[in-house]
């Protein structure tokens, strides 16, 4: 049970800050332009530091690389693929170390791998806006269901991947709204499922093909999974600042960075214990 808590907390943790880093931009007379096709990576590192009442603190670092593919364009949308193809995850916590490698898993920690082994090298659909960048249906590709649906990992792998899959197609995209200058500011709010997300842009720079955007945003998350026969609820408040580099003819991101504090309760057994984390996120589009 100690060793599942571990990774469910780290779990939850790793998708509500990776879910709160995309776009959300309005691109008024600008669209993103992509070719049918066409292929680009994404390389992320996120590190974390938290504070958890019921385990004390936790440090967790993890790298991922995704495969994105353009499968289809329409007069309003793209089809994106995105295949999770390598994660590296560490965390540390009340002196254990848990760890898993996808590209060495002898030394795999077992719960991890259960939970993480299936998520690899399967492709999922997500339907994107061309002038937003954000996902606009839940056209994803069926997922066979396991024989463990209703397992611990079954449910956590849920929040895991619905998060990641469209938070990581949606952060490849920033456009910049037609006529805006160097200085200028502007706002989004987006509201899906349980969070919300309020940003403030401002265009710190720009060149021809080249422009640097400055993120600041507050989200507010309650996450709730069934977790061994008990329902877990985690409420999360996100303050999050960051630097955005984008191509502006094709609104492709190139990098993304970004800080966040979190702040949140988390009640098992009808008790709020609070958690607080502050993760860092570098994201390399190729």
């Amino acid at each position: 049970m100690k060793r599942l808590s571990i990774a469910f907390l780290t779990l939850c943790i790793s998708g509500i800050a990776f879910s709160q880093t995309g776009t959300g931009v309005q691109a008024e007379n600008g669209t993103i332009k992509l070719t049918n096709g066409q292929k680009f990576t994404v390389e992320s590192t996120i590190d974390i530091e938290a504070s958890l009442s019921m385990g004390g603190e936790m440090t967790s670092n993890s790298s991922t690389v995704n495969a994105l593919e353009v499968k289809n364009s329409a007069a309003t949308d793209y089809t994106i693929s995105n295949t999770l193809t390598r994660l590296k995850l560490n965390t540390i916590m009340m002196g254990q170390s848990n760890n898993y490698d996808s590209e060495n898993k002898e030394g795999n920690n077992a719960e991890f791998a259960g939970m993480l082994d299936d998520r690899l090298n399967k492709p999922v659909d997500i339907v994107i806006d061309n002038r937003t960048g954000l996902p606009v249906s839940e056209k994803k590709k069926a997922k066979k269901a396991d024989a463990d649906e209703s397992s611990a990992a079954g449910d956590l792998m849920k929040m895991f991947s619905d998060n990641s899959d469209d938070a990581i197609v949606a952060s490849a995209f920033q456009v910049i709204p037609a006529g805006k200058k160097t200085g200028d500011s502007w706002a989004a709010t987006t509201a899906e499922k349980d969070m919300k997300i309020i940003r403030r842009y401002t265009l710190k720079s720009q060149t021809n093909d080249e422009a640097v955007v400055l993120l600041d945003a507050i989200a507010s998350a309650v996450n709730k999974l069934n977790f061994m026969e008990m329902e877990f609820e985690i409420k999360t408040n996100t303050k999050t600042t960051g630097e955005i580099i984008s191509d502006i003819k094709t609104g492709l991101v190139k990098k993304r960075t970004a800080v966040a504090d979190i702040s949140g309760t988390f009640q098992m057994m009808g008790q709020d214990m609070p958690i607080s984390a502050k993760t860092n996120t570098v994201s390399v589009y190729k």
